[in-house]
Parts: structure tokens; C-alpha cells; sequence
């Protein structure tokens, strides 16, 4: 059977102004989005035209070596690896940080791997949902989440639907806080704000996401819910082997068990690749609260993040509020001091008491306070106290609200869900939190009412000081005098005293922003020993604060930032249960090993599931390349029978495929059944008409239930001891057969092209299919479609958008 050069319909591609990381590519799996990273650490993020959605001009981009791009399964994070072992995870929508994880759990360790994938919970439900709409909805139209109306076909759960009731949805939406110019200023505009405190929907509580990291210290970290952390792990505990890197991973949505492959090295020496099953038994015992859990628990972190960044811009205005009149308060008291006539506060009661004026706060007055510097003065404290009242009116009581809700959720989960032992929740904790919250409650209030007294109060005495400019300021017109007498009587002299007396002297505030002194720390341990509620103690305090000021002295109460601090470790203590209690449901299989040396690079890996007759069974599919030959490639297929969570080995089978004198360049899982690779033939193919190129991109069946004719053919295999590979009647797959061949040819690029492919990158969403291939020269990719079929012959391909 003869053939010809068949070509895929290139949809685009664009040259890069810079050197691009062939390691670090990603193509979305929801949206046509390319993300790409340079050599020097920063991350593009191009259209399928060509047009750049995210670029260089990012707070967030930072000098350092990405280790590694990851989409979110919905495509609408971005996960990022840092060398310094940071993972931002930034949105599509607003190009912004949404969470930060922290994965520095070892000095000597890079990350080396990012796998994020995605587990239903109830598995089961899913697979009968699918198959009684007959077709009429797949598992990409599930988890791609492209329909409203999934649910409708479903029979409903009263019970189910009234315990998952999100009361968040009813609440007003938290409002934006003012931008500070900050890389994480997630807080600064609606679009953020929403993609942060998005409710839980209907069609989202049946799904959980796991993001899986792995380090080349042979540790890894599993995370649900985009940020919330399981727990860290140790490949290898167990064995003898020196250390693992985990070097890639695969999951499956109706499996709990995970596929990871790691390289161990063994005597210092001698290296293996191995697949180890990571079972996360946590997905299916906590049922169908997990999703609850995990996402309330991840809405209460982002909730006290919202809260100390209210509490820190709360801080930058009283302390902005109180520069200026410190200044120029200082000024005076200096020269009433140098005359022995008191502070400002002594002189200007005496002034608004008998109306006699010093010489030296005249002068003062007059000279060098003037109208300007008034105004500068009822500018900036009128200001601070009507933003510290916006920002507790508007931010921290809703903030604070929307945390008693969230706590009391969980709380509602642990009194009365069976499950309770299952999920990790502790009434008592949850009380504590809840006692935190309505500490902060009681001091946003209390800092309430002392702004709206003291604000009323310096009203006055601004009218007051600024008539006294006039008075002082006049000569001795009589016309003059009468009509600055006549404004007098509009001031409340009342409130000037009083805030010449306290706000002016010493303010009530101060107490709740200042910074601490060693007073604070004691109080903040009398609060955590008296009595069995920190609330009361804590409005003892307050009360005892407020009979004995001004002499209490200012710093004897905890102020905000140290009640926001205690709500975030009673989180904390609530949030580690939680985390620990899951990660005892998760294990670590036994290492089947694929090859020893010469050792090998993995390329890709895919993980299939088959369900029957009650037999629950994940396939895993992991193509590797021999570092010493690239003219070979080996795809293994390892069988694990899955029983109530925990995995057990069953099969292991090897298939080949050979290129004689050319070589496998990269090669990529594009769906169910087919491999994708890059195939170069260094001999030219002695059949008529042969005007193929040696660079040609191959579609390669691999799936032992594909039906067509040249799919892989796989044999048992073992690894001995010794490294001797023992293996029997392995059929290989021969590129060189020109039959084989014909079967197989999806793309061949022209000989005389420059450009030549180096690596792959596959967008497998259904209906979708588009292929990324980045050239050897790293600043131009082409995108080809997939779906859309090949065409054999002389035929150009279209016109193509290039940036």
C-alpha cells in the first residue's frame, strides 16, 4: 500500500521575542491559551492568534528558572514553579496571584514535577449519570463544566441539596479594598474579588482538585481545593534505595489512586525508573463533604487574608492621619517648653477656657500654622477617621460575617454529620475560632464608635482652630472683631475641650493600632488563660481600658493586628486537623520497576480507567526513551486492580516501537487511544513518489482496546535483579514499514524547511484537539488541528495569523 505526505491543518504560529524553555509548555485544556516560560524565568501567555494575554509587564514575574507550568483542569489557574520553591497559581481572568503555596519543605530540594488532576468523589453517580442521558453527555462535557443544565437529568437528593445549601450566595459581595500597589493585591478590583470568593456551585460538589508536587529531595506535597495542603510525603521511606525524583504524573476522575513516576538511585549508583501508585483514599471515605470541606476551609483562608489586608490598610491611614498633626504639634510644644508654658494641649484649653492666647501660640497660630497648614491638618485626620470608619462599615464587619457563616458551616458538619471522624473537625476548635471572630467583632466596633466621637470632636475643635487663626490674625479693626464674633457662637466648645483632653492628648485608637509594647504581650496572655472564653476576657479588658483612660496608659489592650493573628491560629489549628486526618488516608504503593541503566526519560504518561463487572481497574500508560538510543521507545502498561481505595499490582507489559537509523524526538498522549510523536527518518524511504520530509509528526494507536489495525501489541514484562530484561514474543512497532507507516502519518514537514519540531504539547479537550509543536530553534511553535483531519497530496495549508 502506497502513500503520500499527509498534512494536518496548521491553525497558527508565532515567533516569541525570546528564547523559550522547551520543558516549560502548556496548552490549556478549556481554552485556546498557550503558555510558554523563557530561559530567564518569565511567563507569556499567548492566544491561538498570536496575541498576548500575559506578558513581562506582571508584578508577579520574577527573576529564576520556572520548574514547571501546570493548567488547573477547568483552565482558569495557572499553576508556576519557582527555583526559590514557590507555586503562584495566577487566573486567567485577572492575570493576578489567587493563591501562593510555599513548597520549600527541603533546602537541598528543586521541585521537579507538577501534576494537577481532578477526582470525583462519588465516581459511581458520575459513570450512571453518563450513561442513562445515552450519549447525550460525556465525561469532557463534565469536567470541561460546559453545560448549566448537566444537573437537570439527575433525580434530586432533598437531603443532599439541603445539607450543600450555600448560604455565601445570599450574603452581598464583599467590596474591593483600595489597591496598595502590591504583587499581591488581590483584593483590588471586582473581577478578582469574584474569582476568589466564588461560591461552591451545584456542579462543582461532586469534584474535587488535586495538585501534586514533587521535589528532587524524593519528598511531595498533594494540595485540594487550589490551595489547601494535605500533607507533605517521603518517596522511598520504605526501601533501600538511596532517594527518589518524582519526575511525572497521571490521574484519572474515577480514580482515587494517582500515577507517579519517579528515578531512584540505588548504592549511589545505579539509577531506576519506577511507577509507584499513590492511593488517596481521603476522595472517597470523606464522600460526598469533601468538596464542602475542602472549598469552605479554602473560603475561610482567602477570608482572613481579606482581613489583614483590611487591618493593614486600616493601620497605613490612622498612622497617615497622625503624622502631620504630630508635626506640627511637636513644633509647638517645643517652643512652649523653651518658655516653660506647658504643651499645646494645656495652652489652648486655657485659650478656649479665659480666651487669653500666649504670645508664643499666637505667634504659632499666626506664622506658622496659617490657614494652609489648617487645611493640611483637617484634610488628612478627617480623612483617616472617615476611611478607618469606610473600611469597617464596608470590609472587615462583612469580612467578619461571612467568617462566623463559614465556621458555623463546619461547625453544623461536625455536630451533626456521621462522618465528623472522617472529615477532621473539632467542635471545640471551631468554637475557639468563633470566640476569635467575636473578638475582632467587638473590637471593630469598639474602634467604630471612638472614630464617629472623635471625629465629631475634631469638627469642632477644627472650627474652633481656624476661627482662632482669624481672631489672632486680625489687628484691631473693630469691624473685624464683630464679625469673627459673630461665628463664635457656632462653635461647640464642649466638644473642642474634649478633644483637646483625649483624641488631641491621647486617643482612644491608639490603643487599637499602635505598636505593641511588652503591656500588649501580657494582655495577650492573660487572654488566652482567663477563664474559658477568650471573649469575655477580652471584653473585660475593654471595659477596664475604657473606665480607667486616659490614665490606663494607651497599650493595654491587644490591638487589631493581634486579634487578626489569633483568628488565623485558631484557623490554623482547625485547618491542621483537617489536613491531618486526610493525609492518613493516603498511601504510598509499592514501586513497580520499568527500567534500570542505562538510564531513561520519561515523556509522557496517561492513566485510563475500565469498571467491570464490579472489578475497578486503572490503567497506566508511561512512554519512556532511553537515553543511549532515541531510536527506540518503550510505552509500558501497568494494570492496578482498585478495591476500596487501595491499589493492587496486577499486570505489566511492555510494546516498542523502533525507528531503525532515525530517532523519537517527543512524543505526547493525545487521547484514549492515541500517542502523538515526532519522528525523524535519517534514510530516505524508497517508495515512488516520496516527496515526504525526514521531520514528520506520527499518530500511533496504543490503546489495547483501540480497534485499529496498527495498534501497539504488548507482551508481559519484568525487570531482573541483575538489570537483565527478560521479556516474551514482544511484538515491536517498526516505523520503518512502510505499511505500518501508512497507517500512522498525520503530518510531514518539508524538506526543505528550516524550521524543525522539538517538542510537543497537547490540548486533549473533545472536539478540540489541537497540537502545539515548538521548534528546535525555540522562538517559533505552530499549532495544528487534530480534529479537524488530514489531508493527503499537494495541498497548501491556509494562511496562518503570526504576532
Amino acid at each position: 500500500m502506497g502513500y503520500g505526505p499527509a498534512t494536518l491543518n496548521m491553525l497558527a504560529e508565532k515567533t516569541v521575542p525570546h528564547l523559550l524553555d522547551p520543558e516549560q509548555l502548556a496548552y490549556c485544556p478549556t481554552m485556546d491559551l498557550i503558555a510558554v516560560a523563557t530561559l530567564e524565568g518569565k511567563i507569556f501567555l499567548y492566544r491561538l492568534n498570536g496575541q498576548r494575554v500575559l506578558g513581562s509587564a506582571e508584578k508577579w514575574q520574577v527573576p529564576g528558572r520556572v520548574r514547571g507550568l501546570r493548567w488547573k483542569p477547568d483552565g482558569k489557574l495557572l499553576a508556576i514553579a519557582r527555583e526559590n520553591g514557590n507555586i503562584h497559581l495566577i487566573s486567567v481572568e485577572t492575570g493576578k496571584i489567587c493563591h501562593s503555596l510555599d513548597c520549600a519543605i527541603s533546602k537541598q530540594g528543586q521541585i521537579t514535577c507538577l501534576g494537577w488532576g481532578v477526582n470525583f468523589t462519588d465516581s459511581a453517580a458520575v459513570q450512571s449519570r453518563i450513561e442513562q442521558s445515552r450519549s447525550a453527555i460525556s465525561l469532557d462535557d463534565i469536567l470541561g463544566r460546559v453545560s448549566q443544565d448537566l444537573t437537570q437529568d439527575t433525580v434530586p437528593d432533598l437531603p443532599r441539596d439541603l445539607a450543600l445549601l450555600d448560604v455565601d450566595e445570599m450574603l452581598p459581595k464583599l467590596s474591593v479594598l483600595p489597591s496598595a500597589g502590591k504583587d499581591e493585591d488581590l483584593f483590588g478590583s471586582r473581577v478578582s474579588m469574584d474569582s476568589i470568593f466564588h461560591p461552591l456551585r451545584k456542579k462543582e460538589d461532586d469534584a474535587v482538585d488535586v495538585l501534586v508536587v514533587g521535589f528532587s529531595d524524593g519528598s511531595l506535597q498533594v494540595s485540594i481545593y487550589d490551595s489547601f495542603v494535605i500533607g507533605k510525603f517521603q518517596l522511598g521511606a520504605s526501601t533501600s534505595s538511596d532517594g527518589y525524583q518524582l519526575l511525572s504524573h497521571a490521574s484519572h476522575p474515577y480514580c482515587s489512586t494517582h500515577a507517579i513516576v519517579t528515578s531512584a538511585t540505588i548504592d549511589g549508583e545505579r539509577k531506576e525508573l519506577n511507577l509507584i501508585p499513590l492511593d488517596m483514599r481521603f476522595i472517597s471515605n470523606s464522600g460526598q463533604y469533601l468538596s464542602l470541606l475542602a472549598s469552605k476551609s479554602t473560603q475561610l483562608q482567602n477570608l482572613l487574608r481579606y482581613i489583614h489586608q483590611t487591618q493593614s490598610h486600616m493601620y497605613s491611614e490612622w498612622k497617615s492621619s497622625q503624622d502631620l498633626p504630630k508635626k506640627l504639634v511637636r513644633n509647638i510644644n517645643d517652643a512652649l517648653g523653651e518658655k516653660s508654658q506647658g504643651t499645646l494641649a494645656q495652652a489652648a484649653y486655657h485659650l478656649v477656657a479665659t480666651g487669653h492666647c500666649f504670645p508664643v501660640v499666637k505667634e504659632w497660630l499666626v506664622d506658622e500654622l496659617t490657614e494652609r497648614g489648617h487645611k493640611r491638618w483637617d484634610k488628612a485626620v478627617t480623612n483617616g477617621y472617615e476611611t478607618i470608619r469606610r473600611l469597617i462599615h464596608e470590609n472587615l464587619l462583612p469580612a467578619l460575617e461571612r467568617c462566623s457563616v463559614l465556621v458555623s458551616r463546619l461547625n453544623g458538619l461536625s455536630k451533626y454529620q456521621e462522618s465528623n471522624a472522617k472529615l477532621g473537625l473539632s467542635n471545640q476548635e471551631l468554637e475557639n475560632v468563633l470566640d476569635a471572630i467575636n473578638c475582632l467583632n467587638l473590637s471593630a466596633h469598639s474602634i467604630l464608635i471612638h472614630t464617629n466621637t472623635e471625629l465629631e470632636q475634631f469638627s469642632a475643635f477644627s472650627k474652633w482652630l481656624r476661627h482662632e487663626i482669624d481672631v489672632q490674625g486680625t489687628s484691631d479693626n473693630s469691624n473685624a472683631e464683630e464679625d469673627i464674633a459673630e461665628k463664635d457662637p457656632m462653635i461647640e466648645h464642649a466638644k473642642v475641650l474634649r478633644y483637646i483632653q483625649d483624641a488631641m492628648t491621647e486617643s482612644r485608637l491608639a490603643g487599637f493600632f499602635d505598636t505593641p509594647s511588652p503591656d500588649v504581650e501580657r494582655s495577650k496572655k492573660k487572654l488566652s488563660v482567663y477563664g474559658g472564653s477568650v471573649y469575655e476576657s477580652f471584653k473585660d479588658q475593654l471595659k477596664e481600658y475604657s473606665a480607667e483612660f486616659p490614665n490606663s496608659g494607651v497599650y493595654k489592650i491587644p490591638d487589631l493586628e493581634q486579634l487578626s493573628v489569633y483568628l488565623g491560629e485558631q484557623c490554623d489549628i482547625v485547618f491542621r486537623r483537617i489536613a491531618e486526618v486526610e493525609k492518613r488516608n493516603v498511601r504510598l504503593g509499592t514501586p513497580i520497576l520499568l527500567e534500570q541503566d542505562p538510564p531513561s526519560r520519561p515523556l509522557d504518561m496517561k492513566m485510563l480507567y475500565q469498571n467491570t463487572v464490579g472489578l475497578e481497574q486503572c490503567i497506566t500508560y508511561v512512554a519512556v526513551i532511553p537515553l543511549a538510543s532515541h531510536s527506540i521507545m518503550h510505552i509500558y502498561r501497568v494494570v492496578w486492580n482498585v478495591s476500596n481505595g487501595i491499589s493492587s499490582n496486577n499486570t505489566l507489559e511492555r510494546s516498542s516501537i523502533r525507528c531503525g537509523k532515525g530517532n523519537i524526538q517527543d512524543a505526547k498522549f493525545v487521547d484514549d487511544e492515541r500517542i502523538m510523536i515526532i519522528h525523524f527518518n535519517d534514510e530516505k524511504m524508497k517508495t515512488p513518489n516520496d516527496d515526504t520530509g525526514r521531520w514528520r509528526l506520527l499518530s500511533i494507536p496504543y490503546s489495547t482496546e483501540s480497534q485499529h489495525p496498527s495498534r501497539l501489541q504488548y507482551s508481559k514484562w519484568s525487570t531482573s535483579a541483575a538489570g537483565d530484561n527478560i521479556f516474551s514474543s514482544e511484538r515491536d512497532f517498526n516505523l520503518q514499514d512502510p505499511e505500518a507507516l501508512s497507517h500512522c502519518l498525520q503530518h510531514s514537514f518539508p524538506r526543505n524547511e528550516i524550521w524543525t519540531p522539538e517538542r510537543l504539547e497537547v490540548n486533549g479537550r473533545q472536539g478540540r484537539r489541537a497540537l502545539c509543536v515548538l521548534g528546535a530553534d525555540r522562538v517559533h511553535y505552530k499549532i495544528f488541528d487534530l480534529d479537524g483531519g488530514s489531508t493527503k497530496g499537494d495541498e497548501s495549508d491556509e494562511a496562518v495569523m503570526q504576532g
